[in-house]
C-alpha cells in the first residue's frame, strides 16, 4: 500500500523533475525525458491530459528507466497509482483499462510491489467479461453498448493476459486466456493479405477494411513475443516478425515510419489519438527484438532515431507528430511517442554496458 505520506514526497519528487537550468548539462535524451515530464500535473497524477495516453506516456518512463537504468523519473509510476487507483483504472473502453493494466505489470517487474501485479489481474479480469460469442470471440471495443471488436483492444488482452501468465508462478488460467485470444484472432481475418492488421471487423464480422494504424501493427508484436516466453511456439515468433517486415516496408516514407493515413483528404483522422501510435509500434517492435533475439530491425530502429533528433526536435527538447518534421503538433503524446523510438535504439541492457548514456546516445546520432 502506498501511504499518503509516501504521496506527498513523490509528488515532491515529480513535480522537481524538470529543471531547465540542467537542460544544457544533461544529454539529448534526458533532456528530451525532462519535456515530457513538463506535462506531468501534480494534481491529477498524469503526464498530459488523455487518460489512455498517459499509460502510455508512463510506460514510456518505465521503458527508458528499464533501458538505461536512470530512475530519476520513477516517482510518477507511485504517484499515478496512489491518485488514480481507486477507480481500478476501468472504465468503458476495454483498451484503456487494458493500456493501464500494462503499466502496472511493468511497474511490478520494476519495482517488485505486489499491489501493482494485483492491480494488473483485477483489469485482466474485468477486460474478459467483455469477451462473448460475438463474431466467435473476441472482446468489445466500448461495452456500453457493444460497438465493434477492433484489433488493439484484443491484442492488448494478448498481451496482458500471455505476460500475466509469465508472471505469476504456477497461472493456468490467464495462459488459457491468451491462448483463446491468439486462436480467435488469427481466425478473424484482421490481418490482412499483406500481413497487416486492419483496425477491426465489421457489423457482418468481417475484416472492415479500415486503416492499418502503426499501433495496430505494434501491439500484436509484444502479444506474440510473451505467448512464445509461456509456450515456446517459435511460429508465433515467426507471425510477429512477417507482420513487423509488412510494416516496415508499406507504413514507411524514406524508411521513416508513417500512419497509413496522409495528405488533406484524410487530416481529420490524424488527430490526437494517433499522436501516440508510432511510439507503441516502435517499443513492441523492440519487445519482439529482444525476445526472438534478432538484429534485423537494428537498422530501422537506428534511423527513427537519427530523424527524430535531426528533423524533428525542437531547440526545447519538444518532439512533433511527424519524425520527418516539421516539428508540428507537439504535445505530450507526440513526445512520449517519439521518446519510444529513441530508446528503442539504444543497446537492450544499456545500464550494464559501462558506457555511458551519452556516450551510446552520440554514437547512435553519428552513424548515418
Amino acid at each position: 500500500m502506498i501511504t499518503a505520506v509516501v504521496l506527498a514526497v513523490v509528488t515532491t519528487a515529480v513535480a522537481g523533475l524538470v529543471s531547465p537550468v540542467a537542460l544544457g548539462a544533461r544529454n539529448p535524451l534526458q533532456a528530451d525525458m525532462d519535456e515530457l515530464l513538463s506535462y506531468y500535473s501534480a494534481d491529477t497524477g498524469l503526464i498530459g491530459s488523455s487518460w489512455w495516453q498517459s499509460a502510455v506516456a508512463l510506460s514510456t518512463v518505465e521503458t527508458y528507466a528499464q533501458t538505461t537504468g536512470d530512475n530519476s523519473y520513477d516517482a510518477a509510476i507511485a504517484s499515478a497509482y496512489q491518485q488514480n487507483s481507486g477507480g481500478d483504472f476501468e472504465n468503458g473502453s476495454d483498451d484503456d483499462t487494458a493500456w493501464w493494466a500494462l503499466v502496472w505489470l511493468q511497474a511490478y517487474h520494476i519495482t517488485g510491489v505486489s499491489s501493482y501485479l494485483s492491480m494488473a489481474e483485477t483489469d485482466a479480469d474485468y477486460i474478459h467479461e467483455a469477451w462473448d460469442n460475438t463474431c466467435g470471440g473476441g472482446v468489445w471495443w466500448q461495452r456500453n453498448p457493444g460497438y465493434y471488436k477492433n484489433a488493439v483492444s484484443n491484442e492488448l488482452f494478448l498481451e496482458l493476459t500471455a505476460w500475466l501468465h509469465n508472471s505469476i508462478t504456477g497461472d493456468v488460467k490467464y495462459l488459457s486466456w491468451a491462448e483463446s485470444e491468439w486462436s480467435w484472432f488469427r481466425r478473424s481475418g484482421m490481418i490482412n493479405s499483406s500481413n497487416l492488421v486492419n483496425d477491426g471487423l465489421g457489423p457482418n464480422c468481417q475484416n472492415d477494411g479500415d486503416d492499418t494504424w502503426t499501433y495496430n501493427q505494434g501491439v500484436i508484436l509484444a502479444g506474440l513475443a510473451q505467448l512464445y516466453l509461456a509456450t515456446g511456439d517459435r511460429s508465433l515468433l515467426t507471425t510477429a516478425e512477417q507482420i513487423a517486415r509488412a510494416a516496415i516496408t508499406q507504413l514507411t516514407v524514406g524508411g521513416v515510419l508513417t500512419e497509413p493515413c496522409q495528405g488533406d483528404g484524410c487530416a481529420a483522422r490524424l488527430d490526437a489519438d494517433t499522436q501516440a501510435f508510432k511510439g507503441i509500434f516502435v517499443r513492441d517492435l523492440k519487445v519482439l527484438a529482444v525476445t526472438a533475439r534478432t538484429t534485423q530491425f537494428n537498422s530501422f530502429f537506428r534511423l527513427q532515431a537519427q530523424v527524430i533528433q535531426a528533423d524533428d526536435t525542437s531547440t526545447s527538447h519538444d518532439l512533433g507528430m511527424s519524425w520527418a518534421g516539421p516539428v508540428a503538433d507537439i504535445s505530450s503524446a507526440s513526445q512520449a511517442s517519439a521518446l519510444d523510438a529513441l530508446v528503442a535504439a539504444l543497446p537492450a541492457g544499456t545500464s550494464g554496458m559501462g558506457k555511458s548514456l551519452t556516450a551510446l546516445f552520440t554514437d547512435l546520432l553519428q552513424i548515418r
